[in-house]
């Protein structure tokens, strides 16, 4: 197996973690206060079971802290904010334009 196996085609690793969040996060598929309300009201008594086995949701505590960090700057950057070329590391620059490619790529994956 070489290389092309173990990236997707933007360019991350194609099981990485972060990529996932930022999608679920892109898709708008973030667990709220009224979704959990309404999930009980579904479910009843089996509502903590449900909602530990649901897989249209994320809860927003399963989302890494690296990830909201890396977020944030995203929009910080977005918003216009002034960052200058040492204000953050080289790694953390290249992810947060990794992650911007990848939540553009998923807000418009929602729209279609």
């Amino acid at each position: 197996m070489g290389l092309s196996g173990l990236f997707s085609a933007a360019g991350w690793p194609a099981d990485w973690p972060l990529s996932q969040e930022v999608l679920d996060l892109a898709a708008g598929r973030l667990c709220h206060a009224d979704r959990r309300r309404a999930c009980r009201l579904e479910n009843g008594a089996f509502a903590a079971w449900a909602c530990q086995e649901c897989r249209e949701f994320r809860r927003p505590e399963s989302i890494s802290p690296w990830t909201w960090h890396l977020m944030l700057l995203y929009q910080l950057k977005k918003a216009g904010y002034p960052f200058k070329a040492n204000d953050l590391s080289l790694e953390t620059w290249m992810l947060l334009g990794l992650v911007g490619r990848l939540y553009e790529a998923g807000k418009s994956a929602n729209k279609a």
